[in-house]
């Protein structure tokens, strides 16, 4: 019986720690205003509003999170660079521009879930799935870039 018992304590805290439904988080978003463009954030970097950032009281800075609008069902991909929101109720705050792209710059406040994203320490095993080219082979300039800054044409 006991030898039970320690397999299902040791599954349900391997499951735990694998995320799953569990990473996910739901609740309010909010934005930054255009005032705090060229201001420092908390990890020292100086807000640009055309980047996809946003501020999270828990998340590590550097952590990639999906952000969907539960509204319309828009997601965006933001880089966690900022603390906060002070706003007691609300769980993220994102840049103007995620907040256009997610389609709730006009009201103000949305409701959202928050995924995280797999960063490359976690993906190290798809070189085993898909090998690197040889050396001699220039395969740079297929590399796709990252959407970390968008222009939003009008």
């Amino acid at each position: 019986m006991p030898f039970r018992l320690i397999h299902i304590a040791l599954l349900f805290i391997a499951l735990q720690s694998i995320g799953g439904a569990w990473g996910q988080e739901e609740g309010l978003a909010s934005y930054y205003h255009e005032r705090f463009h060229g201001r420092k954030s908390s990890s020292g970097r100086i807000h640009d509003k055309d980047e996809l950032v946003a501020a999270h009281r828990t998340y590590p800075f550097g952590t990639f999170l999906r952000i969907t609008n539960l509204d319309n069902m828009k997601s965006v991909i933001v880089c966690v660079t900022d603390r906060g929101p002070h706003r007691k109720g609300r769980i993220i705050d994102v840049s103007s521009s995620a907040a256009k792209l997610l389609g709730f710059k006009k009201k103000g406040i949305a409701r959202v879930r928050l995924e995280e994203v797999p960063c490359a320490i976690d993906l190290r095993y798809l070189d085993l799935i898909y090998p690197k080219c040889p050396a001699y082979l220039d395969t740079d300039h297929l590399q796709p870039t990252p959407p970390y800054r968008m222009k939003i044409r009008r």
